[in-house]
């Protein structure tokens, strides 16, 4: 029984260490992964973005973000509204293009202000942005070691059984 508990407290331990190596991403992101992180919060490109950080954004994104979605289309219709604006309206920090930031963040569309759940204080992201853990797998990888567990205290509750002698 030692064992079991051992095991159980083993497994637990690794998963806790894995929710804790999978922190919230840098804070200086590179202007592409702002692009790609502007369409994920509503499926467009609201912010002004240089030429340069949209065509990395292309170059950039996720295979299945670009197979199944309309990320393609969005970046390019946000080019070209921005190449419609005046000349030195991008503001380029570095002289790189990973350094370039948009001119206008994007602002949020809800009136909520600081509204985070347990969960997401925990993860220490709001979920809107490409690099976050989807609630979703977390809640599978939750319920998989439920029946991990299940499965495990089976198992011992046989073994004990075993030993025990019979009537």
């Amino acid at each position: 029984m030692a064992r079991a508990t051992a095991s159980i407290f083993a497994v637990l331990a690794c998963g806790a260490a894995l929710l804790a190596a999978a922190g919230p991403a840098a804070a200086a992101q590179p202007c592409w992964r702002q692009v790609v992180d502007d369409w994920v919060q509503d499926g467009h490109v609201d912010g002004r973005y240089s030429a340069a950080c949209i065509e990395k954004a292309l170059a950039n994104v996720p295979e299945d973000i670009r197979a199944y979605s309309d990320f393609e289309e969005q970046a390019k219709a946000a080019r070209v509204v921005n190449s419609r604006r005046p000349e030195g309206s991008t503001v380029n920090l570095g002289g790189t293009d990973e350094s370039t930031q948009p001119v206008q963040p994007r602002e949020p569309t809800t009136n909520a202000k600081d509204e985070t759940t347990p969960i997401q204080s925990v993860l220490g992201t709001n979920g809107n942005n490409a690099d976050s853990v989807p609630i979703p797998l977390l809640v599978l990888l939750g319920l998989a070691g439920a029946l991990i567990l299940a499965g495990g205290a089976g198992f011992a509750a046989r073994k004990i059984r075993a030993r025990r002698p019979g009537p």
